[in-house]
């Protein structure tokens, strides 16, 4: 058992690191980008509390997670890995602060505006702090190589156990930043800041655009698209806000320091005011294909179908990634040619029977595919497949050619 444990942390430790490759954090990379070589030119000991503060603020977040996930779990809550994304108010937060930093790094505004506690949390790398938080919290519901074995058994272990797993996977995650960091030799290897830098950043706006813009996705998915406007409109007046704020700190206003309170006060107003919209059945951009159900899937099986069911939700990225993989002429085709039925279950929004479904088969997140053949299951598919792997993985499993072809209709 210790050595099976001992087996899981590593896969965690391979999988938080690869987490770095996915394209839920990528966006975020601008991020520790800008921060690693600002530091590099200041003494080796501002740099590795950098990197330190970076950890401390992945492996906080991850642990809050982590928490919160095991809580709601044991109160009876089927939920699995990334399912903070469910919470539009939590998307419609996320959307905020990654338009606002993009702005920044665009020069409408700077961060560093001068107001008392906000220069004081600079001057302690609390931005490296955040920049940590909003990274895993954006990263996690990606699922890297790797990291579905270890979830899924941190979810069926005692809490400690579990907890420790977790926070080896943010370790992971935060690794690389922290090891470029603490090594001189791989800080000096950095360019040397110039007027570049200003360039660079304001380049890197616009990973943090499309992260905004993958956020609005989101929040049309699971609230209609009547969202759009309110949404739109309190980015409207955040940014005003943060305007107003730059131009009374220059002038020394008592307003600004009122400001630095309200603007995030009206962000979280504007999150539980949308959130109260109710949601549309969305049906555009929907494959061919069957809803799932418990009671269909269990029908189908009687009559000895064939099924691939996939398990996804429009904010995971990898899902929509595999997704456009299942979607190719090659891949519906030999769907269609076997007589395989297609049948996905979006858990976009917290569905307690996709999560109870999970849980009874292992899975501990997303994206989750499971392929019944003749009526039995043959097991979870991977959970990251390229046209060529699938196509050989239900071959294989359906006793026929890859390059299967569907007759002339």
């Amino acid at each position: 058992m210790e050595r099976t444990f001992l087996n899981v942390l590593m896969l965690a430790l391979v999988g938080g690191l690869m987490l770095n490759l996915m394209p839920c954090v990528f966006p975020i990379l601008s991020l520790k980008v800008l921060s690693i070589v600002r530091k590099s030119s200041k003494s080796r000991w501002d740099t590795v509390v950098d990197g330190v503060y970076y950890t401390a603020g992945v492996m906080s977040s991850m642990l809050l997670l982590s928490l919160a996930l095991l809580l709601l779990r044991s109160a009876g809550h089927f939920l699995g890995w990334g399912f903070q994304m469910q919470s539009p108010a939590l998307v419609i937060g996320l959307l905020h602060v990654t338009f606002l930093v993009g702005m920044s790094f665009s020069g409408f505004f700077d961060l560093s505006i001068k107001v008392p506690f906000i220069s004081a949390m600079a001057a302690h790398n609390v931005g490296s702090f955040f920049a940590g938080v909003l990274s895993a919290l954006i990263g996690t519901p990606c699922s890297a190589p790797f990291m579905v074995s270890a979830v899924s058994f941190a979810l069926l272990q005692p809490g400690p156990r579990s907890v420790a797993i977790f926070q080896v996977m943010g370790l992971g995650m935060a690794l690389p930043y922290l090891v470029i960091s603490c090594s001189p030799g791989l800080t000096r290897l950095l360019p040397k800041p110039g007027q570049w830098m200003e360039y660079l950043k304001q380049f890197l706006a616009f990973p943090m655009y499309a992260t905004s813009a993958w956020l609005l996705h989101v929040l049309v998915s699971q609230k209609g698209i009547h969202v759009l406007l309110p949404t739109a409109l309190s980015i409207v007046v955040v940014s005003s806000g943060i305007w107003f704020l730059r131009v009374m700190s220059s002038v020394k206003m008592q307003a600004s320091k009122a400001l630095v309170v309200l603007l995030p006060l009206f962000i979280v107003g504007s999150a539980v005011y949308i959130d109260r919209f109710r949601g549309h059945d969305h049906e555009y951009g929907k494959l061919a294909q069957v809803e799932f159900s418990e009671a269909r899937l269990a029908r189908l099986l009687r009559k000895g179908k064939t099924v691939f069911l996939a398990v996804g939700a429009e904010w995971c990225l990898t899902c929509k990634v595999n997704e456009k993989v299942l979607e190719s002429a090659p891949v519906q085709s030999f769907l269609r040619a076997h007589g395989v039925t297609y049948m996905k279950a979006d858990w976009t929004n917290m569905d307690s029977t996709i999560a109870e479904y999970l849980n009874e088969r292992g899975g501990g997140g997303i994206p989750f595919y499971e392929l019944y053949v003749k009526g039995e299951s043959v097991g979870p598919m991977p959970q990251i497949f390229s046209e060529k792997a699938i196509l050989e993985i239900l071959s294989k499993h359906l006793n026929a050619s890859p390059n299967s072809k569907v007759s002339a209709e």
